[in-house]
């Protein structure tokens, strides 16, 4: 049997209980504030939310209502993120530690809103372990600090839900008007984060709560849906109507009909996956404290009450509806993580035991992780210093550090040895930087920033097999996709100054995976697109080649840089 009292004695003891929420939300800035301002703004998302923001904010389609993004139209998100970004972008500038500003915030915010939610139900201690997991797992090192729309929407369903359960299970006589305005409100402003996803959810845990999992008749007239929805429906309206006018009603079609009913019935942009993806994806997303799930199922099944009931069917219902969703990324998942901290954060409470088989499954995940970051330090010094892919050692090496660190604090916790997390910690923020610092040399449309600053402000931007949207952002300007040999071509005949971008050889893992069963003798070659290139003229125009890496193809790419001043 596995105890987890010297946990609970740790975490409940009243001195931390003091400073536990201002010490979560201080992690928070130590784990992910480092890195913000080095870290490159990572392909397809994030570029493109920073960029839609500038655009916004000045040039010819600046407005308050409606994302621009190379100067089209951006119906993917609503417009809360664009919002937050803002007002950093005045304070501190336009730069990749503006774009995740917010972000940041947000997940600070939601280390204090899970502390809070697990000492109301639960205890005290529960609060800091449901907090401090939720901030420190893989997924949140990521996304916690993305320049993207999904930590406001993550902490609006969070204190939704919150809401939602007190209002159904309230037993005062007066009406709890402030559960009544947290619920709507969180509902409206989490519609402007990311869209219906953030209405989709809580209804589904309701549905699942009341119907399959607790059962139990609930106080709907709490909810009181007549005054609700029109407060909702404001909300939305406020910006909705506004930004559908200006779009002659093209936001609405293209943003809900495509980007999120068509996502649901067919792959969007080649993300797809089985049907047990998430359940896959969850060793790593949720990595180290994947580790307590085994413990954290049994506590709630010894523990069943109407609070457990509820995160279950939270956690339960959001992992069906994006498991039935055609388009998967291993983050969609991410409403639901609240909800699986709050539970595994009820081992830090006395007489918590566990039976045996969750201690081999705490160890075999761990042991899981440890192989992942010895193959990642393994292969950082196996790559040959001096080539050009040689700063991958700095992204690989950092990587393996940070899940090695985790391992250490996920053991530290399990035992109670809470004041030691300390120097894991540390070492998570310092390889992140390290992690950042390499992925900064490998990307391509950092390293080309000096040549772009010295081209002419009228200057003409193409790409031919690498159209990304950090080129976009990087530059500032507006770049045009050459689909073919004959629109290079064209595009490059024409007058005036002009920069093209374009591929000339790729290596995929499975080309890199090939090179190192063969021995590494051999040049690692990958796909070569130079006799495309040899068809073009380039009379006037001078040359250069970058390497770099293509994070969202996950592909190493040399390019070719025809630019004529």
């Amino acid at each position: 049997m596995a105890s987890f009292s010297n946990l609970a004695a740790r975490l409940g003891s009243p001195r931390l209980q003091r400073v536990a929420p201002w010490l979560l939300m201080l992690v928070v800035l130590v784990l992910l504030l480092p890195s913000s301002g080095t870290m490159p703004l990572l392909d397809r998302d994030e570029p493109r939310f920073a960029q839609a923001t500038r655009e916004m904010m000045e040039g010819e389609h600046a407005n308050w209502a409606v994302p621009y993004f190379n100067g089209q139209y951006r119906f993917d998100k609503p417009v809360l993120i664009y919002w937050l970004m803002w007002p950093t972008y005045l304070a501190f500038g336009v730069n990749e530690f503006s774009a995740r500003l917010p972000s940041v915030l947000c997940t600070a915010a939601m280390a204090w809103l899970l502390w809070y939610m697990g000492r109301r139900w639960f205890s005290a201690a529960c609060g800091v372990f449901a907090g401090f997991g939720f901030i420190t797992c893989v997924q949140l090192l990521q996304h916690g600090r993305g320049a993207v729309a999904d930590m406001p929407m993550i902490l609006c369903v969070t204190m939704a839900h919150y809401a939602l359960f007190e209002l159904l299970h309230a037993e005062r006589p007066e009406y709890p008007r402030r559960w009544f305005l947290l619920l709507y409100g969180a509902l409206g402003i989490g519609f402007l984060a990311k869209g219906p996803v953030t209405l989709v959810v809580p209804l589904l845990t309701i549905l699942t709560y009341r119907f399959a999992i607790w059962r139990r008749p609930l106080r709907w007239r709490n909810l009181r849906f007549e005054l609700g929805l029109p407060l909702l429906l404001l909300i939305i309206a406020a910006w909705g109507i506004p930004a559908v006018i200006r779009t002659h009603g093209l936001f609405f079609r293209i943003g809900i009909g495509e980007h999120v009913v068509e996502r649901g019935f067919r792959t969007f942009q080649g993300h797809g996956g089985f049907i047990f993806y998430y359940l896959l994806t969850a060793l790593l997303s949720l990595f180290p404290w994947i580790a307590f799930a085994g413990s954290g199922a049994v506590a709630v099944r010894r523990n069943w009450n109407s609070k457990n009931a509820f995160l279950v069917s939270w956690l339960v219902g959001t992992y069906l509806l994006f498991s039935f969703y055609t388009t998967k990324l291993p983050h969609y998942v991410m409403p639901a993580f609240p909800a699986f901290f709050l539970i595994i954060g009820q081992l830090a409470q006395p007489r918590v035991t566990t039976p045996r088989w969750t201690s081999v499954w705490f160890w075999a995940v761990l042991m899981l992780g440890a192989l992942i970051a010895g193959v990642a330090l393994v292969e950082a010094f196996r790559i040959p210093v001096g080539e050009s892919y040689s700063p991958l050692r700095d992204a690989l090496a950092g990587t393996g550090w940070i899940i090695l660190a985790l391992i250490v604090l996920a053991v530290l916790w399990r035992f109670g040895v809470v004041s030691a997390s300390v120097l894991p910690l540390l070492v998570v923020t310092a390889s992140m930087v390290w992690l950042a610092n390499g992925l900064r040399a490998v990307t391509p449309a950092v390293r080309l920033q000096r040549l772009f600053k010295q081209m002419p402000a009228d200057t003409a931007y193409g790409g031919y097999r690498f159209m990304e949207p950090s080129l976009v952002f990087y530059t500032n300007h507006r770049w045009q996709p050459l689909g073919s040999v004959e629109k290079l071509k064209e595009f490059m005949a024409e007058p005036g100054p002009r920069l093209a971008v374009c591929t000339e050889r790729e290596i995929l893992p499975t080309d890199y995976l090939r090179w190192r069963w063969r021995g590494t003798h051999e040049k690692l070659e990958g796909v070569s697109r130079a006799a495309e290139l040899t068809q073009i003229s380039t009379d006037g125009y001078q040359e250069f080649v970058v390497d770099g890496l293509d994070v969202a193809n996950s592909r190493w790419v040399t390019l070719r840089v025809y630019y004529r001043p």
